[in-house]
């Protein structure tokens, strides 16, 4: 089974988020936001367990193509990325260079984060 896919978007001028499926998306801000206003809240107190197994019984409350993505945690205060970190990697970029031994890390600002298809 994939990995439950957590988003921030915004619908009708609101920003929510929740649990993307393969039919919409199923609203968690409107079931939790009293305890995790955001996905930077339900992280810090290890809520994410709960927000996506509440949201495995539900249908979804938004189509996809109804929502505007936003970055996924809003107001982070730092950003560490790994790159390189997936075995097909070669395969995918195609451009010849080595597996390298260690995946590389680098550091994003908040402002340099857009949301999905922006």
């Amino acid at each position: 089974m994939p990995a439950p896919r957590l988003a921030t978007y915004s619908i009708d001028g609101a920003t929510r988020y929740g649990v993307v499926t393969d039919n919409g998306i199923v609203d968690l801000s409107s079931r939790f936001a009293k305890d995790y206003p955001t996905l930077r809240e339900a992280i810090a107190a290890g809520a994410l367990t709960k927000l996506v197994e509440d949201a495995a019984k539900r249908s979804p409350d938004h189509a996809l193509d109804a929502v505007a993505w936003q970055p996924p945690i809003p107001a982070p205060d730092k950003i560490i990325c790994i790159g390189v970190n997936y075995p097909d990697r070669n395969a995918e970029y195609k451009d010849g260079s080595d597996a390298p031994k260690y995946p590389s890390m680098f550091l994003r600002v908040p402002r340099s984060f857009v949301g999905h298809n922006t």
